[in-house]
């Protein structure tokens, strides 16, 4: 129904969506609550998705939650899926890419398998 490409592109943006709402949560713990439906709202606010259907963003949402908690990035109960690692953000040593890893997963390059990460920069605010 949708292309690997396609899909890969809506997780990258879904993982960005996680790590950030994570890095924002000021609370400590770990485990991370998301509702599904708002998810979906949430990504249109990327400009990638502004004019998606709903219905188009919910059906990829629903393949890629499912191929997430395969990998143990998350896991899905019912309309709540729960973050329970936080995710690190990467960048690929030979390809540039950034990825967004958690501890769960096997350290490699989500587009051309590299094993050579290394943290992504932090924002310097002056």
């Amino acid at each position: 129904m949708y292309s690997e490409i396609k899909l890969k592109e809506f997780e990258w943006y879904l993982r960005d969506f996680l790590f950030r709402s994570i890095n924002n949560n000021k609370n400590t713990d770990l485990l991370i609550n998301f509702k599904r439906d708002d998810m979906s709202s949430s990504l249109r606010k990327y400009l990638r998705y502004k004019n998606s259907d709903i219905e188009e963003v919910s059906n990829l949402l629903e393949i890629v939650l499912i191929k997430l908690q395969k990998d143990k990035v998350l896991t899905i109960d019912n309309k709540n899926i729960k973050i329970d690692a936080k995710l690190t953000r990467t960048q690929c040593s030979k390809c540039f890419y950034i990825n967004y890893l958690s501890i769960n997963e096997s350290i490699q390059c989500s587009r051309c398998n590299s094993p050579d990460l290394h943290k992504f920069p932090k924002r310097n605010n002056h």
